[in-house]
């Protein structure tokens, strides 16, 4: 990737003397970004550009090329790979669309391009997107005609969409929020996103790495490199589809859609998902600063009224006033020309003008052990106070970095004031009060969330029947159906999931005799390969107290069966006691086409889908991460015992919730597997599965 965005020398292929030529934009952009390295045009008609010669082919170029930037036609776009192959140019940006994402023969050309790259060991960024910046070279290749309109900062981007990466760029120029390095990964037929995410988190220059994504590739590959970054990543992720069009046989599938498992996910692994640009923009700019240590803040004002609004914003936003000690406030006193405003949190300083007073004030302030962080109010008087105003957010920036804590700054001035503020440093500029104190809380979140990722903890292993499992599997595949329920019992069995014991049946004679060996009360369930929600045909039979009542619901629930559906096979019952007391939770997996393995812990019962109290995590899964999964879930208060009630037996959840995890894992055909209920029990008393599904 080194080579990507620090190139000694770069072909830019597609070039003509034409004014509207987009291989000359190209040309142009490198110079006015001030591009360090050497620049050689390529065009079939040759010419001169720039007083450049315009080589007629990659070969013809006297010395060595680093990368190729190629902008021709598709079907030119092979050739011109094998030029550069034939050359030794080991790196290419390919800008070209009309590839797959416009027809069948451009998905043709796309395999050729591949094939070329190949065969000379090419690594390139594309087809069909706009190219990649870099402010600290002014390797700068975006076809569209670009001025240098955004200063070198500390933020990089990674955009599947062209379009969407310039806009973000002109919002951040706007905002004097700069860029580092850029880059549209377009098809990414061979350097893909999580790639150039692993050099952006190792890269010196980059502070804070935001990703515009339509799709994911490798949703483990990101989860895995995030879990290890020391950078905060923002990801927009769109494309998000109709919630539910696919839902599957299952409660699990059914809570869990693919837009909720990308939340899952990046919560799981530190990464903070982006809804909008304001968000976006406020999470640049606060993540600029020191991290917040906790929620004391002191609210520094030349305005009184603009203090009470800011007083207003922190408690809304869930900050707190720090307490002054008396000593403080007397110090403060020292500085003010006559006692006409009680000082207190927030800090009116009504009474002063001294800009050099404001910036000893705001350091006293810092120095504070019960202060962690300041927010100062600053309204500028552009015609007198310009100078001062700009010297005076510069050292605030500098106290910000000495005490470690953040000092976020709103400015009143004019857009022009704010605008040469933003220019001029690297340190955010807030123009609205609540906007800052939302910055901040979205900062503050931030951080607790990452606190909460787990990086090293390793997800346990387990002695199982694995052997048996496969035997089951391999049973069902060859018959072209799912497990049967006593098959899906018995795979929890072999994974050390408590499931309630059980007797198959085919006929009610043998359901009778289950019943006593067992022990009433009983429940009876249907075991049919074709019907997947038993109890919405009649399958289910709860209660049954003794042998007449058991023969009866055999005959009962054949005939509805039969009735309703006459082409149904039923393979027979399934018997087990009755479950007496505890509470009900489901327990669900299902294989993700982006990130595989994802477990899921809800509220259980006919109430799952309603209320949609569930939790997800990506397998493997720690055993921190599944105890976060049932603490997390709205009424984990109640298994928890609140109010004096005995607690359950979340450690039991726990280990089953860890066992189904390594089952996922270890057999990634099984689709969807859904345990509801699974009864939990007071505390010392376990779990126990009562129903469960597998689909292969």
């Amino acid at each position: 990737m080194q080579d990507i965005f620090y190139p000694k020398s770069v072909a830019v292929v597609g070039v003509s003397a034409k004014p509207d030529n987009l291989g000359r934009n190209i040309m142009l952009n490198l110079v006015d970004f001030g591009f360090d390295g050497i620049v050689y045009p390529v065009g079939p008609k040759g010419g001169a550009i720039t007083t450049r010669r315009i080589y007629k082919s990659v070969i013809d170029i006297p010395d060595h090329v680093d990368l190729a930037v190629i902008l021709v036609p598709a079907r030119f776009v092979p050739d011109v790979l094998e030029e550069c192959g034939q050359k030794g140019v080991k790196r290419a940006i390919i800008e070209t669309a009309g590839f797959r994402e416009y027809s069948e023969s451009g998905r043709e050309i796309e395999d050729r391009v591949v094939e070329v790259a190949k065969k000379y060991d090419i690594r390139f960024i594309g087809p069909n997107c706009i190219g990649a910046i870099n402010m600290d070279n002014g390797f700068c290749v975006p076809f569209p005609r670009l001025t240098p309109f955004i200063r070198k900062g500390e933020v990089s981007i990674i955009s599947q969409s062209g379009g969407v990466g310039l806009s973000i760029m002109n919002h951040m120029a706007a905002e004097g929020i700069g860029l580092n390095k850029f880059v549209s990964v377009g098809n990414m037929l061979n350097i893909d996103a999580e790639e150039l995410l692993e050099y952006l988190i190792k890269d010196e220059g980059t502070k804070i790495i935001f990703i515009y994504l339509e799709s994911i590739r490798d949703g483990r590959k990101l989860m895995d490199l995030a879990k290890l970054s020391p950078k905060p990543i923002l990801v927009f992720k769109s494309n998000i589809g109709q919630l539910g069009q696919n839902i599957a046989a299952s409660h699990t599938a059914s809570l869990s859609s693919d837009d909720r498992v990308v939340d899952a996910a990046f919560q799981q692994c530190g990464i903070t998902r982006i809804h909008d640009v304001t968000s976006l923009s406020e999470y640049m700019k606060t993540l600029r600063l020191p991290r917040l240590k906790d929620k004391r803040l002191a609210i520094i004002s030349r305005s009184g009224g603009h203090a009470i609004v800011a007083a207003d914003a922190c408690e809304i936003t869930g900050f707190q006033l720090a307490e002054f000690p008396e000593s403080f406030i007397k110090e403060i006193e020292k500085h003010f020309r006559a006692s006409v405003i009680k000082l207190t949190n927030p800090l009116d300083l009504g009474d002063l003008f001294d800009l050099d007073v404001y910036y000893r004030i705001v350091e006293e302030t810092l120095t504070q052990e019960n202060v962690d962080g300041v927010v100062f109010l600053h309204t500028s008087v552009a015609r007198t106070e310009h100078d001062p105003t700009k010297s005076l957010v510069g050292r605030l920036e500098k106290l910000s970095k000495e005490y470690n804590k953040p000092v976020v700054v709103y400015v009143s001035a004019n857009s022009e004031e704010v605008s040469q503020l933003r220019n001029s440093f690297d340190f955010p500029i807030f123009t609205h009060i609540v906007e800052m104190f939302r910055a901040l809380k979205l900062g503050f979140d931030h951080s607790r969330m990452i606190e909460t990722v787990d990086r090293h903890e390793v997800a346990p292993t387990f002695v199982v029947d694995k052997k048996r499992v496969r035997e089951l599997i391999e049973m069902a595949g060859s018959e072209n159906r799912d497990l049967l329920l006593d098959e899906a019992i018995e795979v929890l069995h072999c994974y050390g999931i408590p499931a309630i014991p059980g007797k198959k049946a085919t006929n009610a004679k043998e359901s009778q005799a289950a019943a006593e060996e067992l022990g009433y009360p009983v429940a009876m369930k249907v075991i049919a390969k074709e019907l997947s929600h038993k109890s919405d045909v009649g399958g289910v039979q709860l209660n049954l107290r003794d042998g007449k009542a058991v023969e009866s619901a055999y005959k009962d629930m054949e005939a509805k069966i039969k009735k309703s559906y006459p082409d149904v096979s039923i393979d027979g019952v399934m018997v087990q006691p009755m479950a007496v007391g505890g509470r009900e939770l489901i327990l669900g997996a299902r294989q993700d086409e982006q990130f595989g393995s994802v477990i899921l812990v809800g509220l259980g019962g006919i109430f799952v889908e309603i209320f949609e109290q569930a939790n997800m995590r990506i397998a493997p899964i720690s055993r921190t991460e599944a105890q976060a999964m049932i603490e997390e879930l709205n009424g984990a208060q109640i298994l928890m015992g609140a109010r004096g009630e005995k607690p359950f037996d979340i450690d039991s959840v726990v280990d089953a919730v860890l066992h189904l995890s390594q089952l996922m894992m270890d057999f990634p055909e099984i689709q969807e597997f859904d345990i509801n209920p699974l009864r939990i029990f007071h505390e010392g008393d376990g779990c126990s599965a009562l129903d469960a599904r597998i689909i292969l």
